[in-house]
């Protein structure tokens, strides 16, 4: 089923458009799909427990494609087993496209299921079958969740030094900003081991660190923690926390902790500004071609430098599953410095001057080329001079 989904007929699809209505009910499975997600979560203490909450989920789900995958699991199936049981080709290929998109939707978020993802990530998941206009839709669902939610202070359950770590680099200050120190460690260890380490810590540690990600993600941060924590040995929490306090320290012994102005959050508006307008006034040829071979990562940090509206033509100019790849790595990344988010912005312009030359060797001269060159060549005032 992977290989039929991944090589789906996207072409025959767009010709057969998924009707907004059907969009809405299927963005409703999604976040369906989340809640089960985060009650079998919940409920993950053992398999029994667990199999008897997707056994409930199967028998009050009205859709038939998700009632069908979670009884598979409640049977104890693994991927494998699902992949099985959904493999429809070559009757897939004759479906309407609402049903195929249905189809894809409930299988990625019964795979995230099955793997214990984060509902949210689940929900990313899901939605990314939708196209870029549910992205907003689904991240106001899942800070609507978080603004309910209501935790209680939980003691330390491994005494340690991550505690005095954590709030030591969130109080230093690197530029004008605080917490920087904090928030390269983070990135540097990435969101699992942070998870990890941070489940034996107070709630303190917790918010602290969790800002980091961003509200989803520090969300997610918190909760895996929580749940990390009674899931994971005491020696497992150390070994984590030892292997955060070794990056800190090796980080530190580099000179990366001592951060400077260079290493502020966001973006330079100036250069947000310029990259967005070529964005939405290049021609569209140059810049699907490139879209088309540039690696979904780098895509994702250049991104973040820039407007919403060159999100939206960016992702417009993207098949159903190259738009699945760049959501996924926005989702994976955290807040990006703006050294990197210029340096990205800079591949980016690159990228696209060299599809211009081959594709419109005329264009050399045009005003695109001259603003994509501005981008390539750009500097920060304060270091150009």
């Amino acid at each position: 089923m992977i290989a039929t989904l991944l090589n789906a007929d996207w072409g025959r699809w767009k010709a057969a458009p998924v009707s907004r209505q059907k969009k809405d009910a299927l963005f409703e499975l999604a976040c369906r799909m989340a809640l089960i997600a985060e009650a079998v979560r919940a409920d993950d203490g053992s398999g029994r427990k667990r199999a008897n909450s997707l056994a409930a989920a199967a028998k009050a789900e009205r859709r038939k494609t998700l009632a069908f995958g979670l009884d598979i699991l409640a049977e104890g199936g693994d991927a494998e087993s699902l992949d099985q049981a959904f493999d429809l080709d070559p009757v897939f290929r004759d479906l309407d496209a609402g049903t195929r998109l249905e189809l894809g939707m409930v299988r990625k978020g019964l795979l995230s299921m099955i793997a214990r993802e984060h509902p949210f990530i689940n929900l990313r998941r899901t939605t990314a079958f939708l196209g870029p206009e549910y992205y907003e839709k689904a991240g106001a669902w899942m800070l609507e969740r978080i603004k309910r939610r209501k935790r209680k202070s939980q003691p330390l359950l491994v005494p340690g030094e991550m505690p005095d770590v954590v709030r030591s680099l969130a109080s230093e200050s690197g530029g004008h900003e605080r917490g920087l120190g904090l928030e390269r460690a983070m990135r540097a260890g990435g969101r699992s081991l942070a998870s990890a380490a941070l489940a034996g810590c107070p709630q303190e540690s917790i918010d602290l660190a969790a800002p980091v990600f961003g509200s989803l993600g520090g969300a997610i941060l918190a909760d895996d923690a929580l749940w990390l924590r009674g899931r994971l040995s005491s020696e497992e929490i150390s070994q984590a926390q030892s292997a955060f306090t070794d990056i800190v320290q090796g980080l530190s012994d580099g000179g990366e902790l001592a951060l400077n102005g260079e290493e502020e959050l966001y973006g330079d508006p100036d250069f947000i500004a310029e990259i967005t307008r070529v964005v939405l006034g290049m021609d569209e040829k140059p810049l699907k071609t490139f879209l088309r071979n540039v690696e979904a990562r780098l895509l994702a940090m250049a991104m973040q430098g820039m407007e919403p509206e060159a999100h939206e033509r960016i992702l417009g100019l993207l098949t159903k599953k190259e738009q699945r790849n760049v959501l996924d790595a926005l989702d994976a990344m955290i807040l990006l410095p703006r050294r990197e988010i210029e340096d990205a912005g800079r591949a980016f312009a690159r990228g696209l001057i060299t599809a211009i030359e081959r594709l419109l060797p005329t264009a050399s001269s045009s005003d695109s080329m001259e603003k994509l060159t501005q981008i390539r060549d750009w500097q920060r005032a304060e270091t150009a001079g």
